[in-house]
């Protein structure tokens, strides 16, 4: 995105219209996740599907959430051969998932970039990022103690990140939206 382009749009904004977020027209200054947005166009971490749409309710893929991992971490170069037998190097998330199985947070074989990222998933990616430490648990109706995402979801807890889904619930296996997505990476890494 280019600061001409914000410009634009506020300016093209219809009197008492908040105008979208980073030129995209899909992303309204006072969503829940604006801000979220407004750093990941900043520091190039994401970039939009198309037509001025970041699409912030779209569910979010693998390749999606450790592509944008990658990039808010500067694009780190992965200094291992392809582990995978599904990631080629004319993939978009070749050396995000290459950097992914080095740092320890996807194992090798199948990596599933199209797979759906759940809230389990993208808690225990930022768990392993921050070197999987120890947190008491919190207490989800619907996180059992002995769930492997369960120390992941914790900490997440404990950072900020997230405080589950409501009711008293965390929502392990609900899909996380390129927004949600957003969300938890500007709170991991900026607050």
């Amino acid at each position: 995105y280019r600061t001409e382009d914000v410009i634009d749009a506020n300016r093209a904004a219809p009197e008492g219209v908040t105008a979208p977020v980073g030129a995209f027209i899909d992303v309204p200054q006072d969503s829940w996740y604006a801000a979220a947005v407004t750093w990941a166009t900043d520091h190039d971490v994401i970039t939009g599907t198309g037509g001025g749409q970041f699409s912030p309710d779209k569910p979010c893929t693998v390749g999606e959430i450790i592509t944008f991992l990658w990039r808010a971490l500067g694009r780190p170069a992965p200094e291992v051969e392809n582990p995978f037998t599904d990631v080629f190097p004319t993939n978009y998330y070749y050396q995000a998932a290459l950097w992914a199985c080095q740092s320890g947070l996807v194992e090798d074989g199948e990596f599933g970039a199209a797979q759906l990222c759940t809230r389990s998933m993208a808690v225990t990616y930022l768990w392993r990022l921050a070197g999987g430490p120890f947190s008491m648990a919190a207490l989800f109706g619907d996180v059992p103690l002995d769930a492997p995402y369960a120390q992941a979801v914790s900490w997440a807890v404990d950072e900020g990140i997230t405080a589950g889904s409501g009711d008293g619930l965390f929502s392990p296996e609900g899909i996380c939206s390129r927004g949600q997505i957003v969300t938890f990476l500007h709170r991991y890494l900026t607050e």
